[in-house]
């Protein structure tokens, strides 16, 4: 399932498709298993995940990202 949220900036509606869940599935990573590997709050990746959150820390993309072996346009997308 991709979460897609809506960002509203200066009038400008900024659409960010979250494709979290996808990766996890292509690389065989748990939720779970990238909390301890990242040191992310599993509640925060669950929220990410189930569109409950409307903003990422570049500490904690960088965290996924470095975990995962990927980019963040693998991970966020316009």
């Amino acid at each position: 399932m991709e979460n897609i949220y809506g960002i509203k900036r200066n009038e400008v509606l900024i659409v960010m498709k979250i494709m979290l869940n996808q990766m996890l599935d292509e690389k065989g990573v748990s939720q779970n298993q990238l909390a301890k590997d990242t040191g992310i709050s599993l509640n925060t990746l669950r929220n990410l995940n189930h569109g409950r959150t409307t903003r990422i820390s570049f500490d904690t993309l960088e965290k996924i990202c470095n975990c995962l072996g990927c980019g963040v346009g693998d991970i966020l997308s316009l």
